[in-house]
């Protein structure tokens, strides 16, 4: 092969490396999950005790995910602090969660109708109807999973458990929670088994 054929056989082998990355970046895969097979995905989550799936709180988002506001004219604003942990670290809840989205993002009505403006996990709960609201929703519009069955992509299963409480108390409601008082703090703990 002579120079010229070796070049472009280059250019085309790292173009296809990089169109599969950024295709594996828009869809949440890493470049582990498209080449490893079936039995080793399985062997992964098993010693993880991970799962590769990334949903939604659920499959049929709570249609509030879709309702966009701004500070006037509200029925309700309210706030809660939302605390995470996996396996005993804290997990950071980012600033600007549920503002300026690919659905809110009206001059005026750029906000979902839970949101956050910091990385303190404070949720700012409002809208322009006194209507109640999952904490699904939040994670719905932050695109995360989260019910019982897990959060992020961190499952239950014969090792780890979910925990969730709010203002210290357990509570077995996960993202069907009504985020209701404006002192509450919520805690979910993914962690082992004692």
């Amino acid at each position: 092969m002579n120079n010229e054929g070796k070049f472009w056989s280059v250019v085309t082998t790292v173009s296809l490396v990089l169109l599969i990355f950024i295709a594996a970046k828009q869809t949440n895969f890493s470049l582990s999950d498209i080449f490893s097979s079936d039995e080793d995905d399985n062997e992964f989550v098993e010693e993880s005790n991970e799962t590769t799936e990334l949903t939604n709180s659920s499959l049929d988002p709570d249609p509030i995910t879709k309702e966009c506001l701004d500070h006037e004219g509200l029925a309700r604003h309210d706030h809660a602090v939302l605390n995470i942990f996996i396996n005993g670290e804290q997990e950071l809840v980012p600033a600007n969660i549920g503002i300026l989205t690919d659905v809110c993002n009206e001059q005026g009505e750029e906000m979902h109708a839970v949101h956050t403006h910091d990385s303190s996990g404070r949720l700012h709960i409002e809208s322009n109807e006194q209507i109640d609201i999952p904490i699904g929703v939040f994670f719905d519009i932050w695109g995360h999973h989260f019910d019982e069955t897990g959060i992020f992509e961190y499952r239950v299963n014969s090792t780890h458990e979910l925990i969730m409480t709010v203002g210290g108390t357990v509570v077995d409601s996960y993202d069907d929670y009504l985020l209701v008082n404006t002192s509450e703090v919520i805690e979910i703990r993914y962690q082992q088994r004692a």
